[in-house]
């Protein structure tokens, strides 16, 4: 029996968190030329901006495929996930069919405005209304 291949250009589920707290800067993230416009600062901590319940860093193109606007810069965080790790098989199984409408919408071409340097919004549907998560890990 062979391994599934696991293509992070057609998910996202690891991009999806249900708090602000969701993608936490590290030391390790201190030279990296992430966008001021792309973190938020709370109680002293920075963190990666959210948008609809999801990185405000995720984009998806006009093909369907789910891409992060600064992935050369990502920070610490996002680089230890690993496509088909435990952590990502957790994120496919809650935040899977987020992502799937997130890529859904775009696909219908009810994506709000283009990409804009910096962030990426994009509107999810009932996003607002996820319930709220535990304690903030590191790492997605």
């Amino acid at each position: 029996m062979s391994s599934p291949t696991f293509d992070c250009t057609a998910c996202g589920a690891c991009c999806f968190g249900g708090h602000d707290r969701y993608i936490a800067l590290l030391p390790q993230d201190t030279g990296r030329p992430i966008p001021e416009a792309a973190t938020a600062e709370i109680e002293g901590r920075r963190y990666m901006k959210m948008a609809c319940g999801h990185c405000a860093q995720l984009t998806v193109t006009a093909t369907g495929a789910t891409l992060c606007a600064i992935y050369g810069d990502r920070p610490e965080a996002c680089r230890a996930f690993r496509a088909g790790s435990f952590e990502c098989l957790k994120a496919r199984q809650h935040r899977g069919a987020q992502a799937e409408a997130l890529r859904a919408l775009a696909m219908a071409g009810t994506e709000p405005a283009p990409p804009r340097e910096g962030t990426v919004p994009v509107v999810l549907p009932g996003a607002a209304m996820l319930p709220p998560e535990g304690e903030v890990s590191p790492s997605p």
